[in-house]
Order: structure tokens, then sequence, then C-alpha cells
């Protein structure tokens, strides 16, 4: 019988859309096992995926991109938090980019709240790009490897714990439960292999050859450390 996974995407204003957008229609592609034509390919998937999109208030959210499309929130953290909600899935993309003179962290006290508190009953907590400093501050990456988006790489090490190993090289890393990602882009190729994680590798590849994603040869290797001269 196939089950729900309950997905909280943490979302605040200065929010990077495409790491979650896309990563969402590839979770959901599972979501379409009872249409027509692909439905077919899908059949006896094990799990199907319930999208909630949070935020500190209910208003739209406005991304880090000047005139981009807003998102409408379908919960506020307060709401989750008094309802004793619990998410089988944490997904945490890039918020707002730090002060870069103090390196002081943006994101909203709420939401890093939040994090740190559905963390220990969640499933898998799965950051892309800069939603990995989220993490970090949330304190659930301490002793733990990560990566993050290349471009900003040196600056998210100066300004996380020393106690992160943070690995310069990965496309996207896995540590026990926790999933992190480099930037935008891989947060695509994470969802798939986190789906494959999930689901198999048969209904994985329905899902990447309908939105026609090339498959990356390992997780290890991400193209972008060396094109920022991290490697």
């Amino acid at each position: 019988m196939t089950q729900i996974l309950t997905v909280a995407v943490c979302i605040c204003n200065g929010v990077t859309l495409s790491d979650f957008v896309p990563p969402m229609e590839i979770l959901s592609g599972t979501n379409m096992a009872d249409m027509p034509v692909i439905g077919e390919l899908l059949k006896g998937v094990p799990y199907k995926f319930a999208i909630d999109y949070v935020a500190p208030t209910k208003e739209p959210v406005h991304a880090m991109t000047p005139r981009l499309p807003t998102v409408n929130p379908t919960h506020t953290y307060n709401e989750i938090t008094s309802k004793g909600v619990q998410y089988d899935i944490i997904w945490i993309p890039a918020g707002p980019l730090p002060d870069p003179v103090t390196g002081k962290d943006l994101t909203p006290v709420e939401q890093i709240d939040f994090i740190r508190k559905q963390a220990p009953g969640a499933k898998y907590i799965i950051s892309v790009c800069g939603g990995s400093i989220q993490l970090a501050m949330a304190g659930l990456l301490e002793g733990k490897r990560a990566t993050t988006n290349k471009a900003f790489f040196k600056f998210v090490v100066n300004i996380t714990s020393k106690n992160i190993q943070w690995v310069p090289k990965a496309r996207w890393v896995v540590d026990g439960n926790i999933w992190t990602s480099s930037g935008v882009a891989a947060g695509s190729d994470m969802a798939l292999a986190f789906l494959e994680h999930l689901v198999g590798r048969k209904y994985a590849q329905v899902i990447r050859g309908s939105i026609e994603i090339p498959e990356v040869n390992s997780s290890e290797d991400d193209p972008f450390a060396e094109f920022h001269g991290l490697v």
C-alpha cells in the first residue's frame, strides 16, 4: 500500500525558488501514479508526498532575486508548532544571504527554531545550497559532513561551527538522515538521488525520464568546486 510522506518546505523572504520548486516537482512526480500514461509506469510506487510551504507569516514570500513570482505559504511556523504537527521530511532551501560584513545570519528566528524542533522527529532533513547555513545555525551539522553552494563555500565555512566537516568537491552529501547539496541545480540532482533512495531506481528513473535531467556520475564530484577554486 502506498504511504504518504509529509514534507515541510521552510521558506521566508529572500528564498531561492529553484532550491525547492524543481525538487518538489521531482518528489511529487510519484503523485502522478493515478494519472493516465505515466501512471502505468509508476504502478506500485511505495510513497507519495503531501507538501506544505511553511513561513513566518501567510503573507506572500518574495524570492531573493527581484521580480520573480511570490509563494503563498500554506502554514506559519507558529501554527504548526502550536498544533504539534510533525513532518516526515524537512526541506530547507537557501534563505536570505547573511550580512556580508558581520556574517550574521538573517533567517527569521522562528524558522531556525522550527527546524531545530522538527529535527528529532523527522525521518529526513534536507538542505539545498545555502540552506545548510540554517542547519548549521540550528546545531544539526555538529560533527557531520555537509556541503553547500561552491560560490559561497569559503564564506559559509568561516561563519559556521568548526566542528562541521564541509566537503568542497561534493555535489551532495549524505550523513545519517541529513542530506545537503551544493548550489541550486544540485538540489534537483540530490532530489532524484533521494527519490531513488526512497522508492527504488525503477521509479526514480521514470521521473528522471519525464523531466529529462541527465544522471550525475557521482555525488562526490561537483565540477563547480574547481570552477570556484576550491580544489
